[in-house]
């Protein structure tokens, strides 16, 4: 039965994902046309099939829904037949252990009864705040599940899990442990991942640490503090093999900062070398990379003074330490009279997306069509190239995330309106 409910559930998400992208190019079609155009055959085939699924996506969720109640009406049937049978045995072995005779050997019914109690005993003692904090050495707190386990999906990996094996995230989603700490765990290595979050809302912190290893909770506590200081105020141990984040410049005591890691001294102020009794000159380093700056039209964020180059797409800029602005002039966002884009790099954005969604052989094998859809996501990127909140959709074939680079060999998540594509860990907790 679970194996025609799986089936079952899966043709209704096939379907219904098939019925939304009739009705995303119904909608595209109706922008483009004038309100008293003659209806054509295309648009008449297109609203029947619109029909059709429509009526097979009904059809689909009442089977899956009789599927479902018929499942859980044979799970209770058949446990209520296995009680009846286990209270006529226990019976039969309380007279006989009355009359004195040999006991009769324990039922199947029996067993199963006993191994049920011991299960529920089992989950009973693991939802008690009292035991469950003294086993696992955190408070209990509404983000581990809730007071009644039940089963959940975790949203990285997809496998089920009950809820007191999970981490809930402010917007809802469930991670299991093993894919909280591998977000952790990428975020130490990606300052893009900080703070953490889930659907743009930051994740409860203190919650995150408590399910932790110790050596990791301390890797993320040291990484959350260099994270937390503004990029042009971080001070490094000036050795190159070392490199240990010393602290921040703006609360630095002294003008040297000595490394607990290998004992050398770094100034504060041009975080070389300390150089006691002479005066303390520009870093020449930074006077090159100020150079190179201006001479590739790099940018600086106005909040912590890194460097950002623009590639593709918008002059909407969004910097590691989270500040929005323009990358034209470096105000903050939407705040300045320059354009939100340049044409050229938003038809390289329209190629390389188009290119993405249809394959490299779309190119050559159909130029026309592949122009023409590089005008149609020209076009769409000009209106959606702000799009907060993204529509996602499930992409098949592999492709390479837009936002962190990584390439994925089966699938990618698209945005209806603007067509980016990125990985899953991209569109939940750096997007």
């Amino acid at each position: 039965m679970e194996l025609e409910s799986a089936d079952c559930l899966a043709s209704l998400v096939s379907s219904q994902l098939t019925l939304e992208e009739i009705r995303d190019i119904t909608f595209a079609r109706k922008g483009k046309a004038r309100e008293d155009n003659p209806v054509t055959d295309e648009e008449i085939a297109f609203k029947l099939f619109e029909e059709e699924n429509a009526a097979v996506v009904g059809s689909l969720r009442l089977a899956f829904s009789l599927q479902h109640a018929l499942d859980v009406d044979q799970a209770i049937l058949a446990k209520l037949s296995v009680e009846e049978l286990g209270a006529v045995d226990d019976h039969r072995y309380a007279q006989a252990l009355s009359l004195g005779q040999v006991l009769p050997d324990k039922s199947d019914a029996q067993e199963a009864l006993e191994d049920s109690a011991v299960d529920s005993e089992a989950t009973d003692t693991e939802d008690q705040i009292g035991e469950r904090s003294a086993s696992s050495g955190r408070p209990w707190s509404p983000h581990f599940g809730g007071s009644k386990p039940f089963r959940v999906h975790c949203i990285i990996c997809t496998d089920s899990f009950r809820s007191s094996n999970t981490f809930q995230a402010p917007c809802k989603d469930y991670y299991c442990f093993k894919c909280l700490r591998d977000l952790v765990l990428a975020c130490i290595g990606d300052e893009s991942l900080f703070p953490l979050r889930c659907c743009q809302q930051s994740l409860p912190v203190a919650d995150v640490l408590q399910l932790l290893p110790d050596d990791l909770r301390t890797k993320f506590e040291n990484k959350s503090h260099e994270f937390g200081t503004l990029a042009n105020n971080r001070v490094y141990c000036s050795t190159p093999i070392c490199s240990k984040f010393l602290g921040s410049s703006a609360e630095a005591e002294t003008s040297n900062i000595f490394c607990s890691q290998c004992s050398a001294s770094t100034c504060a102020l041009c975080k070389e070398c300390s150089h006691p009794g002479e005066s303390c000159a520009e870093n020449i380093a930074l006077l090159e990379l100020k150079a190179l700056a201006t001479e590739k039209h790099w940018q600086t964020c106005p909040r912590c003074s890194s460097m950002i180059e623009l590639k593709v797409g918008r002059y909407h800029m969004t910097c590691l330490c989270r500040m929005q602005f323009c990358y034209m002039c470096a105000a903050a966002w939407k705040e300045c009279e320059c354009l939100q884009w340049e044409e050229n790099r938003l038809l390289n954005a329209a190629e390389a997306r188009v290119e993405q969604e249809f394959g490299a052989v779309a190119r050559v094998a159909e130029p026309a069509v592949f122009q023409r859809r590089v005008e149609q996501r020209t076009q769409e990127l000009r209106y959606y190239h702000d799009c907060n909140p993204h529509r996602w959709r499930h992409h098949q074939g592999g492709g390479t995330c837009e936002e962190c680079g990584n390439f994925l060999p089966l699938f990618l998540k698209g945005c209806r309106n603007c067509h980016i594509m990125v990985c899953v860990r991209c569109m939940r907790n750096r997007l």
